[in-house]
């Protein structure tokens, strides 16, 4: 840490961040979607929301949401 003002250097925080990740499992793609829906960050359309800056609406229930489609995968829209 740097001893001037008490404030860690890019390295330490980059260090800091890699240990904080080793501790931590990778979720699945599935289980982050859920996650990001859940917090607001993206419908389940797969579109940013309002909240971080995009233009969509967060899912009504967003905090409880669930996936019910169990697809595992994004649905493509049809082009033409």
């Amino acid at each position: 840490m740097n001893m001037m003002n008490g404030t860690p250097t890019p390295e330490e925080l980059a260090c800091e961040a890699r240990e904080a990740l080793k501790k931590v499992p990778p979720k699945t793609g599935r289980e982050l979607f859920v996650e990001l829906v859940r917090k607001g960050f993206i419908n389940a359309r797969w579109q940013v929301t309002k909240l971080i800056g995009g233009s969509a609406d967060p899912e009504p229930n967003h905090q409880t949401w669930t996936d019910k489609t169990n697809s595992g995968g994004r649905k493509r829209e049809a082009h033409g």
